[in-house]
């Protein structure tokens, strides 16, 4: 599937947000599939094809960008888990953070999926892979290059809007997930891959879990999820190319944020400025 439309309509994530305060929210349907798909595993297309099949609002990283403020109970939810700090997260606050969603996919959903199934034991399980060389080509070209941009990391002390809460938010999964040796090491990010997925193949019951592998296609799916086959081809988005876009937009938006946060303080600064060598030159 390429990408059509304006910018707007391809990235609406990063247009008209939200700033509803996640702890607040209710949820008044059932969750009803919980997919243990890894970033830069086609969870862009599987997210579009769980739309298409009729499961309405699905959890991902994007959902974090489109309300700003999700990234805070997140940020809670990690060091609860994964740094002892805090408490940890149950059925309720599960339900205010993920809302109406009937699915989740990608992370951070990804790294918590031993706790949503466990609260949400209704739901139907997906282990979603790819090969996992590609994979980490993938990832390492896409999120492990952009880990230590200086422009992100500067723009998160100006921009605290959105990437004030996203970048520590981003930080902090990243190290809860790969530990301290990150990304960039190639056999440790093999193995939490790995280990992630066979956690959820030992936790999820059998009777409703289904293996799939990126390119199965619609049958697979749609057999597991009891719906009928679409007449569409199965989403494809080329989420490499779409990584690259959204990043390249949210550091140009960041920067604008930033910029109006930066000029009335610079202002000040020049009208200080003049108003103290004005005065200098009064008694020279």
């Amino acid at each position: 599937m390429p990408a059509q439309g304006s910018i707007e309509e391809r990235f609406p994530e990063l247009f008209n947000q939200t700033t509803v305060d996640p702890w607040t929210r209710k949820r008044d349907r059932k969750m009803k599939v919980l997919v243990i798909g890894m970033m830069r595993t086609g969870t862009k297309s599987m997210k579009a094809a769980l739309e298409e099949l009729g499961i309405r609002e699905v959890y991902h990283m994007t959902t974090t960008m489109k309300n700003p403020k999700d990234a805070d109970m997140w940020t809670a939810a990690i060091n609860a888990k994964f740094f002892n700090k805090g408490k940890k997260f149950t059925r309720k606050e599960w339900d205010s953070l993920l809302g109406n969603c009937e699915a989740c996919i990608d992370v951070p959903t990804a790294a918590f999926m031993p706790e949503l199934i466990e609260a949400y034991p209704e739901a139907k399980v997906i282990v979603s892979e790819r090969d996992p060389e590609k994979w980490y080509t993938s990832l390492s070209t896409t999120v492990g290059a952009r880990a230590t941009n200086w422009r992100i990391i500067t723009l998160s002390l100006l921009d605290p809007f959105f990437l004030g809460k996203w970048g520590p938010f981003t930080g902090s999964l990243m190290q809860a997930v790969f530990g301290s040796k990150g990304v960039a090491d190639k056999e440790n990010a093999l193995r939490t891959y790995k280990r992630m997925h066979q956690e959820v193949r030992d936790i999820a019951p059998k009777e409703k879990l289904l293996e799939y592998k990126l390119g199965d296609g619609w049958e697979p799916l749609c057999k597991f999820l009891n719906k009928d086959v679409p007449d569409e081809p199965f989403p494809f988005i080329n989420e490499s190319h779409e990584f690259q876009q959204r990043v390249d937009l949210i550091e140009k938006q960041s920067a604008i944020r930033a910029a109006k946060n930066i000029l009335p303080i610079v202002g000040a600064a020049a009208l200080v400025s003049a108003w103290y060598f004005g005065y200098l030159h009064r008694f020279s």
